[in-house]
């Protein structure tokens, strides 16, 4: 996937990366390297995610 500039990433973007976590296993270290995105970003998305402040 290609990287979106100035940190803006579509919803399906950020629902795909989430995925990777939560339902596939990997580290958001591991999913971010992939997707290259900073592993801190998916990390707030990915606690976002689990509180419950997500869009679904």
């Amino acid at each position: 996937m290609e990287r979106l500039p100035y940190g803006r990433y579509t919803k399906e973007f950020r629902q795909e990366a989430v995925k990777q976590v939560v339902e596939e296993g990997l580290s958001a270290h591991e999913a971010a390297k992939r997707l290259t995105l900073a592993s801190t970003t998916l990390s707030n998305w990915v606690k976002a995610y689990r509180q419950g402040r997500w869009e679904r």
